[in-house]
C-alpha cells in the first residue's frame, strides 16, 4: 500500500502535487515555498485523468489546488483526494473561492484554504498542515499500538479463563492457539512441546495462516547442544531458556527453520517464548505477524505473562491448585479476591471480640481509572494496578490482610490499639500516601489519587461481609461528597440504597421524556439585551420532582449514562432555537456544556452538526457548546481537532469556570476558543476585594488580546455588573439578570429584552 512521504514542519524536503492550469500560479507557489526554507520537487495535474495518475504513481507528501480549473473543480478534486490518499493534507490555493465555499472544503477534508491574494499565509498554512499531518500519524500510530496491546490483553485474559475451565491438555492448548489468532490478532500460532525421548520438538497445536510445505503438519525440530548447531527459533529457546522477538525474519541472521514457507505464506515477523515447568523449558509458544515489527516493551510483557500462565496450567493441569488459585487470586495483581479476604478475615473474628484488638478495614479506589485507560490505553492501567499493588505490598508485611476487589478498589485490614479518632486518621493519611510519588508506567509519569472508606470491628459490623460492605458504602459517599476519606455511619446504608434507587429511575428517565432543559441568559454589558443562554439539565423524578444537577449528574456519569443524555441536550437546544426562530423571536445563540469524554467519543461532531441542522446557516442563531479547562489540559489533541471542526461550521466555543482548572494562559492563542467564562468564585468579590479586582480585568485583558468575548458568570448584585461594565467585560449571566427557568418562562423574558 502506497503511504505518503512524511514530512515535518521543521523538514525541508517537500513533495508537491499541484493541481492547476495556470503555468504561471505554480511557478508563484513553488517561490514562495523555497523561500519559506523547503526544497520542493512538484508535479503538476491540471485535470482528473492527470491527478489519478500522479497518485498512482506515488502519494505527494502536499496538495495545493486551484478551485477553479476549465472543467474540473476543486470539490472533485478534493474528494479524489481523501479517497485515494487521506493521509496527505490538501490546501486550496484559489483566487475564487468565498467563505461558505471554504467552510464547505474544510468540512469535507481540506485542512486550509490561502486566497492567491495573500501569498504570505501560504507558508505558515503548510507549515502548521504539515505538522497536524504529523500529529495524526504519531496519534492512529499509538492507537494501532494500544489497540494491539488492548488485542494482547483479552488474549491474556481469554488463556486465563481457558486454564480455569478446560482439564484436557490438547484442547487447552488448541484454545490458547485459537485465542492468539482471534483475540490477539497475530495471524499465526503455534505450541510445540518436547519429546525428550527423540530430544525433538513436536506441534501440538497451532491456529491462523496454513503454511506451505506443511500439508502433513510442522515438521519435528531437533534441539542442539549449541549455538552452531540451532536449526530453528523453538530449537534455541528450548536449548536456552530465552525468549527470541524476531522483527524481520527475511533479514535477521538467526536460524529459522522454514523461512521461505513462512515467508511465503506472508509472515514477516515472529516471537517464540519458552513454556516452562520447575524452571526448565518443555516447549515453545510461537506467534507470527504480517508485518515488520518492532515488538513494543509493553507488548513483551504481556507475552512473557501468557507463556507464564500457560506454563502454569501445564505445570498444574491435574492438580486442583490451578483452579483454586484462579479461584481464589487475582492473576494481574496475585492478591486476594473478595472471597478469600472475606473467609480469612472471618477465621480471625471468630476468634471473638473479647480476644481480638479493634480492627478496621478499609476500603480505597483509584480515581478516575477509567480515564487513565481511555487516554493511555487499558494496558497502561493494568499495569498501573499492578504497581499500585506493589507498594500495597510494601507496606505491609503480611499480604494476607491485602485483597483486590476489581477494577481500581482495593481492601485491608488493620489492628489499632486504641479506640481513639486519631489513630484512624492515621490510618487514612498512611493510605493516601501510597501515592505521594508518581507512578512511573513505561516511562511515563501518572499522578494518582484515592478515596477512602473504613469501618472497624464490631462498632461496624460484626462479620467480615458486613465490615467490607459498610466500608464500600462509606467509599461511595466519599466519592459522592469529595472528601479523601469517610469512617462509616449507619445513615450511609440508607443513602446508599438511595443512591442505587436513583440510578435504576435514571436509566429509564430518558426514555419517559423526564429530563427538562431550564435556560438563563446572558445579557450583553453594551445594550443590556439578552444574547445568548446557556442551557442547563433538570430532571423531573417522579418521586422528587425538579432534581438540580448536582444531585444526579455524578450518578449518570459513573453509570455512562451522559454520552446518550448529552446527545438528547443538543438536539433538545437546537429544536427549541428552531422553535423561536420560526416564531419570530430575535436571534440568540444557546450554549450547551459538553464533557471531556463527548469531546472524545467518535461521531460526536457529526452528532452536533445533525442537531444544528439549517442553524449553521443562519449568522444570528445556532448552538454553540462550553467546555472546562480540564477538557484541553494534558493530551488533548483530539479534542482540540474536534473543537476546530465545529467552528467551521458556525459553533462558537467557551471555557467554562475560566480560572479554576489547568488551562495554560500561553497556550490559550492556540486554542480554538471564542469565549472565557469567568467563574463566580472569582466575580463574587468584586469589587470589594483588590485582588479579585486585580485577577478579573487581568483575564478580561488577556481574553481581548487573543480576541476572545468575556463572559461573567454569578452575577448577583449590581455593583458587581457596573464594575465589570466599567472594566470591559462583554456579557454576564446570573440571578441578578434571572435564574434558569424553564422554556415556557425564557420565552417572555427574550421578547421583554428586545423591547
Amino acid at each position: 500500500m502506497n503511504t505518503p512521504a512524511s514530512a515535518s514542519a521543521e523538514s525541508s524536503e517537500l513533495d508537491v502535487l499541484l493541481i492547476e492550469d495556470s503555468d504561471a500560479d505554480v511557478e508563484l507557489a513553488l517561490l514562495r515555498l523555497k523561500q519559506g526554507g523547503f526544497r520542493c520537487t512538484y508535479r503538476v495535474a491540471p485535470t482528473e485523468p492527470e491527478l489519478r495518475a500522479a497518485l498512482q504513481e506515488r502519494l505527494p507528501t502536499l496538495i495545493l489546488s486551484d478551485f477553479s480549473l476549465p472543467g474540473f473543480g476543486g470539490l472533485e478534486a478534493l474528494e479524489i483526494a481523501t479517497r485515494e490518499c487521506p493521509e496527505v493534507p490538501f490546501i486550496f490555493l484559489s483566487g475564487t473561492i468565498g467563505e461558505e465555499r471554504a467552510i464547505e472544503a474544510l468540512r469535507r477534508g481540506a485542512v486550509d484554504y490561502v486566497l492567491k491574494s495573500n501569498p504570505r499565509r501560504l507558508v505558515p498554512a503548510v507549515q502548521r498542515a504539515l505538522s497536524e499531518a504529523q500529529l495524526r500519524r504519531d496519534t492512529r500510530a499509538a492507537e494501532r499500538r494500544a489497540a494491539r496491546l488492548s488485542n494482547v490483553l483479552q488474549m491474556l485474559s481469554g488463556i486465563n479463563a481457558a486454564v480455569v475451565r478446560i482439564r484436557d491438555r490438547r484442547a487447552l492448548l488448541k484454545e490458547a492457539c485459537r485465542l492468539a489468532n482471534r483475540v490477539g490478532g497475530y495471524p499465526l500460532a503455534s505450541i510445540s512441546t518436547v519429546d525428550s525421548t527423540s530430544r525433538t520438538i513436536r506441534p501440538e497445536a497451532s491456529a491462523g495462516i496454513s503454511v506451505p510445505g506443511n500439508a502433513d503438519g510442522p515438521p519435528a525440530l531437533g534441539i542442539a547442544d549449541s549455538a552452531e548447531g540451532d536449526t530453528s527459533i523453538s530449537g534455541r529457546v528450548i536449548r536456552t531458556g530465552e525468549a527470541v522477538f524476531c522483527e524481520d525474519i527475511g533479514a535477521a541472521a538467526i536460524p529459522i527453520s522454514g523461512r521461505e514457507n513462512l515467508i511465503c505464506a506472508g509472515i514477516r515477523s515472529v516471537a517464540c517464548l519458552p513454556l516452562t515447568v520447575d524452571d526448565t523449558a518443555v516447549g515453545t509458544f510461537f506467534f507470527g505477524t504480517v508485518e515488520t515489527t518492532v515488538f513494543a516493551a509493553e507488548e513483551i510483557k504481556l507475552l512473557r505473562e501468557v507463556a507464564a500462565n500457560l506454563s502454569f496450567a501445564l505445570q498444574y493441569l491435574d492438580r486442583k491448585d490451578a483452579a483454586h488459585f484462579l479461584a481464589y487470586f487475582d492473576p494481574l495483581t496475585g492478591l486476594a479476591k473478595r472471597a478469600l479476604f472475606c473467609e480469612r478475615l472471618g477465621r480471625v473474628l471468630a476468634r471473638g471480640e473479647e480476644l481480638l484488638p479493634r480492627l478496621a478495614v478499609s476500603v480505597f479506589d483509584i480515581d478516575h481509572l477509567s480515564v487513565i485507560n481511555d487516554t493511555h490505553g487499558r494496558h497502561t492501567g493494568d499495569r498501573l494496578l499492578q504497581c499500585f499493588a506493589d507498594r500495597l505490598k510494601s507496606r505491609c508485611s503480611d499480604t494476607e490482610r491485602l485483597a483486590h476487589l476489581g477494577g481500581g478498589t482495593f481492601v485491608t485490614v488493620t489492628a489499632l490499639g486504641t479506640s481513639s479518632d486519631t489513630e484512624m486518621r492515621d490510618l487514612h493519611q498512611e493510605t493516601l500516601r501510597l501515592c505521594d510519588a508518581p507512578f512511573v508506567i513505561d516511562g511515563r509519569e501518572i499522578v494518582v489519587t484515592v478515596k477512602c472508606g473504613s469501618a472497624c470491628f464490631p462498632q461496624n459490623g460484626g462479620t467480615a461481609d458486613e465490615l467490607v460492605q459498610n466500608a464500600e458504602a462509606a467509599l461511595k459517599q466519599a466519592k459522592t461528597s469529595g472528601e479523601k476519606y469517610l469512617h462509616h455511619r449507619l445513615e450511609m446504608n440508607s443513602a446508599l440504597a438511595e443512591r442505587v434507587r436513583m440510578e435504576f429511575r435514571l436509566r429509564t428517565a430518558l426514555q419517559n421524556q423526564e429530563f427538562l432543559l431550564y435556560y438563563q441568559p446572558k445579557f450583553n454589558m453594551a445594550s443590556g439585551r439578552i444574547v445568548g443562554a446557556e442551557a442547563l439539565l433538570r430532571w423531573k423524578d417522579p418521586e422528587r420532582g425538579i432534581v438540580a444537577p448536582a444531585a444526579f449528574l455524578p450518578i449518570l456519569e459513573s453509570a455512562g449514562l451522559m454520552p446518550e443524555v448529552s446527545a438528547w441536550a443538543l438536539k433538545q437546544a437546537a429544536m427549541d432555537s428552531r422553535k423561536w426562530r420560526a416564531d419570530g423571536l430575535p436571534g440568540l445563540r444557546v450554549a450547551v456544556n459538553i464533557s471531556l469524554a463527548d469531546l472524545r467519543r467518535r461521531g460526536f461532531v457529526q452528532d452536533v452538526f445533525d442537531a444544528m441542522g439549517e442553524l449553521h446557516n443562519d449568522p444570528e442563531w445556532g448552538i454553540d457548546i462550553e467546555v472546562t479547562e480540564g477538557a484541553l489540559y494534558g493530551d488533548s489533541s483530539a479534542c482540540v481537532h474536534a473543537l476546530r471542526l465545529l467552528r467551521t461550521s458556525g459553533v462558537r466555543v467557551a471555557i467554562d469556570d475560566f480560572g479554576t482548572g489547568y488551562s495554560s494562559l500561553a497556550r490559550l492563542s492556540e486554542l480554538p476558543i471564542d469565549s472565557l467564562k469567568i467563574d463566580r468564585l472569582f466575580v463574587e468579590p468584586v469589587p470589594r476585594d483588590k485582588r479579585s479586582c486585580t485577577l478579573v480585568s487581568t483575564i478580561i485583558e488577556l481574553a481581548h488580546a487573543f480576541g476572545m468575548t468575556t463572559i461573567a458568570e454569578g452575577v448577583e448584585r449590581q455593583d458587581q455588573l457596573e464594575w465589570l461594565r466599567h472594566n470591559g467585560c462583554d456579557e454576564s449571566q446570573g440571578f441578578l439578570h434571572s435564574r434558569p427557568v424553564p422554556e415556557t418562562d425564557f420565552v417572555p423574558l427574550l421578547v421583554k429584552s428586545a423591547m
